[in-house]
């Protein structure tokens, strides 16, 4: 992010009894567009800006726990839009993600679930644990596709999928501070326009999952 640029001056609220609400905040504050480039309506620079800046640093650092690990699922799926070569989803979900109006959830710290090939597309079955912001009114899901024990990609799955259905997790108090619980496939079937990207794509984001993480962790609690 260049020196010049000025992030809107929203103070994080702590404690908030809804995370739609927060993220809301989130996007007023304009952090989940930091390194995201401004032809895609981001605010420019690069995703360690969200640490260099000052401005953006003391608005993550007044966020509450709950409110981070929001924020950090919200930015990856922004990430992978970023990063896709699907521009047509990229076009699609972007806008909405950067601006707080649909819910970004990432599976990327949950185990895999087992993928099965089935003609142009994958059908998924099973407990998908652990995963946050799954908004009540909607999410988009960043999904690791694993088939043989391998990572093959990445997919971005749409809440109202037939046979995916959402669950509170076993934190009652994650769940109702940050949406976090879990994810239930029973024999979904997901289309192969939903494709993010190949396995480089994937260790790209968790690469860059480990990043934000060890950031926020670093930063003083509010």
């Amino acid at each position: 992010m260049s020196a010049h640029t000025a992030l809107p001056r929203v103070q994080p609220r702590a404690a908030l009894p809804c995370a739609q609400v927060r993220l809301a905040d989130m996007a007023a504050s304009g952090c989940l567009g930091v390194g995201v480039p401004r032809r895609l309506g981001g605010q420019g620079g690069q995703l360690e800006d969200l640490f260099r800046d000052p401005g953006a640093r003391h608005w993550l650092q007044g966020l509450h726990p709950a409110d981070r690990l929001v924020f950090l699922s919200q930015r990856l799926v922004v990430e992978a839009l970023v990063r896709t070569d699907n521009i047509g989803l990229r076009e699609l979900h972007l806008p909405d993600l950067l601006g707080g109006a649909t819910a970004g959830a990432s599976a990327l710290e949950s185990p895999p679930l087992e993928a099965r090939t089935m003609g142009l597309g994958w059908q998924f079955h099973g407990l998908l644990r652990g995963v946050p912001n799954l908004q009540w009114d909607g999410f988009s899901l960043l999904l690791p596709v694993q088939t043989a024990g391998q990572i093959e990609g990445m997919l971005l799955v749409r809440s109202e999928e037939n046979g995916l259905t959402v669950h509170p997790g076993e934190n009652p108090d994650l769940w109702s501070s940050a949406a976090c619980g879990d994810v239930q496939f029973q024999q979904t079937f997901l289309r192969a326009d939903e494709w993010l990207g190949d396995q480089p794509l994937w260790s790209s984001l968790v690469q860059t999952h480990q990043m934000l993480r060890a950031g926020l962790h670093h930063l003083p609690h509010p």
